[in-house]
């Protein structure tokens, strides 16, 4: 038995976890692109009227989602609108 045996299975173990772990990474990276991106942009344009109450309805949140306080920076201040977020 060789003296390098050892070491020529430790090489040959790393490049093996090298090209599994590659493949690991490449399944997990295959999301689908995004279809649309929106993006607001809160310190441009003039402010424009309010808008007529909504109707009353009921609290419920569709499955997924949770009641909460979306919080919006923004040069004046501050805004918070009590909304459902994905959770």
């Amino acid at each position: 038995m060789s003296r390098r045996l050892p070491q020529i299975l430790l090489a040959f173990a790393i490049a093996l976890a090298a090209v599994c772990g590659y493949f690991v990474a490449v399944s997990f990276g295959a999301a689908p692109a995004p279809q649309i991106t929106t993006t607001v942009n809160v310190a441009t344009g003039p402010q424009g009227p309010t808008g007529p109450q909504g109707p009353a309805g009921q609290l419920e949140c569709p499955t997924g989602f949770v009641f909460g306080n979306l919080v919006i920076n923004h040069p004046g201040g501050q805004t918070t609108i009590f909304t459902c977020i994905k959770s």
